[in-house]
This record gives C-alpha cells, structure tokens and sequence, in this order.
C-alpha cells in the first residue's frame, strides 16, 4: 500500500511540479495588513537590543492540487515569524526570545546543530558564536508558527541613497514588478519591505543585495517569480528576504555566472511555491541560504523555455552544468527537500552537488532525481547531507475539489530519503528518455527514530541507471552496507551499485 501511494504520488507531482503558470483568481491572496509589519508572537533581542520580529504566511497542511487548480484557501495556512540581524564582529550574540503562551516544549533546528536552548518562564534564550550566517528555526510547542530565525554576517557595503539604480530605505514601497536591464544595482536596507518583483530578460551584471523583504503577496498568483532571470549572466543577489511569491520564489532560466548567497526564503504558502530553480543553467552558486518552500525547495531542472516572465526565452537546447547548493537549510512544506526534475529537458544536466545541506523537514524525498525527459544525468553528488524526520511529518495528500478539507492521516507517514526513477513526466510532448549515470551519496545522516525508505528504478536497457554509490549512509545510528540495511528497494535496470 506505501508503494503504491509514492507511485501514485511521483505521477502527479510531476503534473504539478511541471506545468506552466497563469494567472490566478483576483482575490486568492490576503491582504497583509499592518499585522506583517508590527505584529509578532514573540519578541526578540540580541545583546539586549530588540530585534523586529516580522510575520509571514506558510502552510498549515501538506495539501496540494493538480495544476491548473485555483488558489488554495487562508484556511489552509497559518501565520509564522521571522527576524534577522548581523552578528556581532567580535563576542557572542545572546540571542533572547519572549514568547506570548506557555512553554510546554522547545526545539531548534537543525537540532544537530549543536545550539541549546534555556527556558526560563516564557522566555527562550541561546548563544550564537562567529560571524558566519546561521539559520535557524525556534519550534515552541511544535513546528506550528515558528519563528525563523536568521543571524547574517555583518553587512559590509552599504551604498549611499542616490548611488544605485533602485534604493528601498527602510518602510513598505510598492513598485510592482520591475523589469531590470544590465548594470542594475538593487539595494534593500533593514526594515525595508519591497511589495512587488524583480525581473531581467537578456541582461547581464545585475546585483540585489541588503537586509530587506521581498514581498509577492500583492501580486496574483503565476504573475512572475519574486526574483526570475531569463537568459541572464553575472547575476549576484546577497543578504536579502524573499516573502510570499507570486509562484516560483527565484527562478534562473538559461542563465550563467550566478551567486545566491544568504538568502532566506519564507511565506510560501501558494501552489507552485519552489524555493530556488536552476533551469537549463550553468556556473551557478546557492550557499548559505534558507529555504522553506510550499513545493520543491533546492531544484534543477531543464524545460522548452522560461515559465511565467513576460517575455518567452528558448531554454531547451542548453544543457545544465557546474551547479553547486552549498551549506542550505531547507524546509519543505510540500515536495522534495533536493530535486532534479522533474523536467528534464536539456542535452545534459551534469556536474551537480549538494553539499552540507540540513534538511529539517520534508513531506515526500529529501534526495531525488526525477528523471522524465531526454538529457543525460550524470555527475551528480550529494554529501554531507543531514535529514531530520520527527512525528511532525503528515502526508502530503490531493485536494480533488474546492470544498475538500485536509484529513489529517495516521501519523506514521515517513517521507522517503532518496529515489531515482526514470519515467516520461507527461508533460513534454518530446516523449524521449535519458540515462542517469555516477550518483555519489557520502556522509548521509538520517536524524529521528523513524527509518525512511528508498528507491531507485530505470526505465529500460538503454534508459538505464548506472553507477550509483553509497557512502557512509548512517540511519539510526547504524551505517548502511547493503541495500537491506539501507532500506533500499533497488528496481529494474540499476547496474553497478555500490556500497561503502
């Protein structure tokens, strides 16, 4: 019966997951309010200096729907809060939250990260060491209306109001979606709230960078990314808050020479909400971010052409390659915590790691490859890799008609930990299939009591999976040998599999 549900389940993600973005319905977003700015379940400080707390919107319920289904209902979701500031160059940030109701539990994730908590009445507190970025989650009484916490490296460069192309001092501005051309500089400062998007369309040397909200909530649903590029090169985006996307939060598509760094990326609570897409890209570079998504939160992908930017760029002959996601944090809401596909439309999608990732919660794979189109897979690493499974993981479920209403299923749902499959996607009219060949998993960990399944299958001789390794894959403290003990269910046409 578990089986059968992932089947059931990998056929129609890869409907949802693939299809192309329209325009919702007029009113499917709440309005924010003042509560997004000023309101807060908790209140924070670091070194006694109060620290505004924002609101966001995220899902309440794993409860998705086949595209083109309209807009999900408020209902469904639940208010979250997040705030952030720099380290201090030099001592420890004493980082103190008061929280509006009576502690029963605490957890901080990663919970393996090593930070603990002191609770003292309905206070929380805690110490953070270095300059480094670190994203955190603060769970009181579960994972429901968490607070996110992001402490960043101290902001270095600050330009002067007047000295860029786009400047957003601290306040709400509403500009709607911005077309930006080459050489745009971006800057939001702290406490600067951006109610729009940003995009480029053949341009190069575009960089956004600062303290400050990106907000998509005003915008309807499938009109745009939050931050989407089409054939684009030299993009930097750096230290800044994406909230509530329109649909995808950013999107590269046919871009090159790209670096995301320390972004966080929350509210997403839309359908077809991914956190970061690479789509038939190359040289690109994710570190240091935070990704809670309400659809796949670390993607690669390669499709026919870009999705949901005004202007239509050709995609499908650029292959994918030199791809590296580097010391993320990730929640995903709905999907795959690490994905390529499923679309996989290129020549080739190659070259791709990701390394020290911390994938607190996930609702289907946290490791997949998803393979449905022709490109040839190969070179793919996923190391240092921490999965965190708890008895706050319901099943992701269908919503089949508007009125439906989330059942909350036996709590004995596990999401699986990874799969490879080879399959058309039923998307792409192309109807031609790919290889998958040299997949490293090294220094995997699975946190938790419960021991996830996994699964790889080929498609046939020729679409075949070649050359897997498994190395140092511990579950429940034991490391894996085999296929058994990694609870593994190897399917037809996988050749030269290895454990070490």
């Amino acid at each position: 019966m578990f089986r059968t549900k992932n089947n059931l389940l990998k056929a129609l993600c890869a409907l949802v997951f693939a299809c192309p973005l329209t325009a919702c319905d007029k009113d499917d977003a709440p309005d924010p309010g003042k509560d997004r700015f000023n309101g807060s379940g908790y209140a924070v400080s670091v070194n006694g200096e109060p620290v505004k707390a924002y609101t966001c919107r995220v899902s309440a319920v794993p409860f998705n729907q086949v595209w083109d289904g309209y807009q999900r209902p408020v209902d469904q979701t639940e208010i979250a809060y997040m705030a952030l500031w720099d380290q201090p160059e030099s001592g420890p940030a004493e980082v103190e939250v008061t929280v509006r109701q009576p502690i029963t539990s605490v957890r901080i994730n990663p919970s393996w990260a090593g930070v603990e908590p002191r609770v003292e009445g309905q206070k929380v507190s805690f110490s953070l060491t270095g300059t480094e970025p670190r994203n955190l989650t603060l769970e009181v009484n579960g994972p429901h209306n968490a607070l996110h916490l992001f402490a960043c490296a101290p902001e270095a460069d600050v330009p002067a109001e007047g000295s860029v192309t786009y400047y957003y001092g601290p306040g709400i501005h509403r500009p709607g979606r911005i077309k930006l051309q080459s050489g745009a500089r971006v800057y939001l400062a702290p406490d600067a709230v951006v109610f729009g998007s940003f995009y480029a369309v053949n341009a190069s040397d575009i960089r956004i960078w600062g303290r400050g909200t990106i907000d998509g909530s005003q915008l309807k649903r499938g009109s745009g990314s939050g931050l989407g590029f089409s054939n684009c090169s030299n993009i930097k985006i750096e230290g800044i808050v994406l909230r509530d996307p329109a649909m995808w939060c950013c999107a590269l598509f046919g871009c090159t020479d790209v670096e995301i760094d320390n972004v966080k990326i929350v509210g997403l609570w839309r359908y077809n909400a991914d956190g970061i897409d690479v789509v038939n890209s190359s040289r690109v570079r994710v570190k240091d971010c935070f990704v809670r998504s309400f659809d796949d939160a670390l993607v690669v992908k390669g499709l026919t052409q870009n999705s949901g930017e005004p202007e239509t760029v050709f995609i499908g002959d650029r292959p994918v390659g030199d791809v590296t996601f580097e010391r993320c944090v990730v929640w995903c809401d709905w999907g795959r915590g690490m994905v390529i596909g499923a679309e996989t439309f290129a020549p080739s999608i190659s070259n791709v790691t990701f390394r020290d990732i911390d994938v607190i919660r996930t609702t289907d794979v946290f490791m997949d490859i998803l393979h449905g189109n022709k490109a040839a897979v190969k070179d793919i690493t996923f190391e240092n890799i921490r999965a965190g499974i708890d008895d706050h993981t319901p099943e992701p479920l269908f919503q089949t008609e508007k009125g439906q209403i989330y059942a909350d299923p036996d709590r004995g749902y596990v999401p699986r930990l990874m799969s490879i499959s080879i399959a058309p996607n039923g998307w792409l009219p192309d109807g031609t299939l790919g290889t998958v060949d040299r997949v490293t998993y090294k220094n995997v960990t699975v946190y938790g009591d419960k021991r996830p399944e996994s699964d790889f299958t080929g498609n046939s001789a020729v679409h075949r999976i070649d050359g897997v390794v498994i190395d140092n894959l511990v579950i429940g403290g034991t490391k894996a040998t085999d296929a058994a003990s990694a609870s593994l269910e190897v399917g037809e046409y996988v050749q030269n599999l290895q454990f070490r």
